[in-house]
């Protein structure tokens, strides 16, 4: 492939990329063609500054022009293949495809002493081995060359606007929304469409929900101030359980219409890998049980250091981020871990110890779990056990409409991205994308955050030019086409 005599389009980027994939890769011994060309890119960005939280790697934002409708693809291969019908089906695919001028991506470089690697989105393209010889042959070869120019031209152009102190003004002003990260206050997605408000109040009843505000007035995520238990058996956590599927609505009856034993009823559902609690687990945490009955038992089996692996307290099973937990906590483990660490002396030890008992934790934030995480948590309140809800506040901001949801790009799973967003706005609890129907319904109502701010390489000990020194000149200056 010629990529001198190309026009630099997305099209031709797309089709390169989507050589490679989304997967990760571990290092690999590359060819000398592709060492090259990884040296030429990397060369483009050497003047960028590594990113604040890991110095080993630098990232910059594409903005590649879509170019004419012939460049998009072949009319007639699409119509043999039937994937349009019509020159019309030709034209709106394309505008589909690339509904705007420009495309834009954003790179990613990382480089230590022993790897280079590079990924464009999420697509992870390379990742080249600096400590094993150059290997003679590779299938992408010709693709990843040919795209490493691609990129290291739109860099180039990035890098020039960058010097002159126009790169981070074009990015904040014109990144298209589906790349950037915002807030939205939960009212305004109620006020756009009331099923959202209606899905996070399904199976809550009013009585428990009073009851909860009631708790959380007073601090239910308080775990100090809730009581002890002073011991404690396999069938008293067995039986929480219980006073939580009860308090869900679950059902808690067998084939022949009896209420199911502990066991039983924990094990229809919780998670099942128990660690050995009972003799019904499954997994590679299984075993015999323990006597449930004995608080002797529960002692051994609860502080045994060699347990672990499974999933005991995920008492409502379900995803990763889509669960209920219900945690047996022990102030033993807390204060001589902070004994180990010498925050504690003897005899502060010993003091504490007088206060040491178990106590309950319910967990389970996730919005479409929180009712039952609640539910479980005002039973086991009301039946007079010490019990705690972990993110009881921002729960309750959430049936209030009063937090804010986060916004993420569409290349972010909306999931666990709490280290996303600033603490001013809260705990932020549920994260989504928004597409173009929601930009029309709630578009203005959304807080974009500001975009991550690029910089040049400070010289000679001084600031770095460019948009490095706070007082480089702002431009509404636009990137020209890349053609």
């Amino acid at each position: 492939m010629d990529q001198v005599s190309w026009n630099l389009v997305a099209p031709d980027m797309d089709r390169l990329l989507n050589c490679f994939g989304e997967r990760w890769k571990n290092p690999s011994a590359q060819t000398p063609a592709v060492l090259e060309a990884l040296d030429g890119l990397f060369d483009t960005l050497a003047d960028l500054e590594p990113l604040e939280r890991n110095e080993e790697a630098k990232a910059i934002w594409l903005r590649v022009p879509r170019g004419e409708l012939d460049d998009f693809d072949d009319y007639d291969n699409l119509l043999d293949i039937g994937e349009v019908s019509s020159r019309e089906e030709y034209v709106a695919l394309w505008e589909y495809a690339y509904p705007d001028g420009f495309k834009w991506y954003e790179l990613v470089i990382v480089e230590n002493e022993r790897c280079r690697a590079v990924s464009v989105g999420r697509t992870f393209v390379v990742c080249a081995d600096l400590e094993e010889e150059p290997r003679e042959f590779d299938w992408n070869e010709e693709y990843a060359v040919a795209l490493f120019g691609l990129l290291a031209r739109a860099a180039n152009q990035s890098m020039e606007l960058l010097r002159e102190g126009a790169y981070n003004a074009l990015v904040e002003d014109q990144l298209p929304y589906h790349h950037r990260k915002g807030v939205v206050r939960r009212s305004s997605l109620w006020e756009a469409d009331a099923s959202w408000r209606e899905g996070v109040f399904e199976g809550m009843g009013d009585e428990t929900y009073r009851a909860f505000r009631e708790y959380a007035a007073c601090g239910a995520e308080d775990e100090k101030n809730i009581g002890r238990l002073a011991g404690m058996t396999g069938n008293d956590f067995l039986g929480a359980c219980a006073i939580g599927y009860e308090a869900c609505g679950y059902d808690l009856c067998g084939d022949d219409g009896e209420r199911l034993p502990l066991v039983d009823l924990y094990m229809r559902y919780a998670d099942g890998r128990d660690e050995g609690l009972t003799c019904k687990g499954s997994g590679l945490c299984s075993g015999p049980g323990i006597d449930l009955t004995s608080p002797e038992a529960w002692d051994s089996w609860y502080f045994d250091r060699n347990r672990g692996g499974g999933h005991p307290w995920e008492v409502c099973r379900g995803g990763n981020s889509t669960h209920v937990d219900l945690f047996v906590s022990h102030d033993r483990r807390h204060d001589e871990f902070r004994y180990r660490l010498g925050e504690l002396t003897d005899e502060q030890l010993a003091e504490a110890k007088k206060a040491w008992g178990y106590y309950f934790v319910v967990a389970g934030k996730a919005w479409s779990r929180s009712v039952e995480a609640v539910n479980i948590y005002v039973a086991l309140k009301r039946a007079g056990l010490p019990v705690a809800l972990r993110d009881a506040d921002a729960i309750l901001a959430r049936f209030e409409g009063a937090d804010y949801v986060g916004v993420v790009p569409h290349d972010v799973v909306p999931r666990y991205c709490e280290s996303m967003f600033l603490g001013r706005y809260g705990a932020i609890l549920d994260f989504i994308h928004v597409y173009g129907d929601d930009m029309e319904s709630f578009g203005d109502e959304i807080e974009w955050l500001p975009t991550r701010e690029a910089r040049l390489v400070a010289r000679d000990g001084g600031k770095g030019d460019g948009e490095d020194s706070p007082d480089a000149p702002r431009s509404d200056k636009r990137l020209p086409a890349l053609g």
